[in-house]
């Protein structure tokens, strides 16, 4: 038996797995504040879901930038009570098996170029466009190594541009991500309706994705996210196509398929 999960600010995700390749039963509750006791949560839900089965293997993701040695948070707007805490420990010592951490968004790339809408293509571009913007690039299944995390929603679309809450300027985020799109157009995105507003939106996001393009030179991009359900896919394909005139051909945007699976499939392929 498996366990994976997914940490959210507000949520918590998590699911056993009998084979390690489809999840058998998932659950979702409020991420604790505190640290101490979200792992007592995750431990709780975990002997409900397995019945008390042996955990083989732990992975999971969090909603933040891991530290160096991907042992716990090293930064959280959400759930600050969690930041530098021994989250692998924890988990190593309550499970006595393999821990595998990563961000979540990076989990939820790996999901959906394993088993959602990359499917079938080497390398996939995966931006999560929710409050904000994550990103990771796949390849062959595996995750693109780095430094540190990519920030493909932290790139600069447009000098001293609006103002984005890392203290940056002109960000990609700050003109896509859904925290932005209620504060310049006063309504959340599921709300829009004026075709003019995503176009604009559409015509910025296209630019982001012309510069990860040009960077990350994927087969296919996709696109999750609460807010990219709102984005007029063909719009932003549309100007991709316009604005990417050094290759031939722009790569196709898809829409994640997998939903609130995607990180916990993500975090079943890194057990493998």
């Amino acid at each position: 038996m498996y366990l994976v999960f997914d940490i959210g600010g507000t949520n918590m995700r998590v699911a056993v797995s009998a084979d390690g390749k489809i999840i058998t039963l998932s659950k979702i509750v409020p991420t604790p504040a505190d640290f101490q006791q979200g792992i007592q949560t995750l431990k709780q839900v975990s002997d409900e879901l397995s019945k008390g089965e042996k955990i083989e293997g732990v992975a999971g993701g969090v909603a933040g930038p891991l530290d160096k040695d991907k042992t716990g948070l090293a930064k959280s707007p959400h759930i600050p009570g969690w930041i530098n805490k021994p989250l692998k420990l924890k988990l190593e010592g309550s499970f006595n098996c393999r821990v595998i951490l990563e961000n979540d968004t990076v989990m939820g790339g790996i999901g959906e170029a394993v088993k959602g809408a990359g499917i079938g293509n080497k390398v996939v571009a995966y931006l999560a466009i929710g409050t904000g913007i994550g990103g990771k690039r796949i390849v062959d299944g595996k995750i693109s190594v780095d430094s540190s995390n990519f920030e493909p929603g932290h790139q600069i679309i447009v000098p001293d541009g609006n103002p984005c809450n890392c203290g940056g300027k002109g960000h990609l985020e700050a003109y896509v991500a859904g925290g932005y799109i209620e504060r310049i157009y006063h309504q959340k995105g599921e709300e829009i309706k004026d075709p003019q507003v995503w176009d604009e939106i559409s015509k910025y996001l296209a630019i982001g994705l012309t510069n990860t393009v040009v960077h990350w030179s994927p087969d296919t991009i996709v696109l999750g996210g609460g807010v990219s359900e709102s984005i007029p896919l063909e719009k932003v394909q549309s100007y991709l196509s316009e604005f990417l005139t050094i290759f031939p051909q722009a790569p196709e945007i898809l829409k994640a398929t997998l939903g609130q699976d995607a990180g916990l499939y993500g975090a079943l392929e890194l057990l493998k």
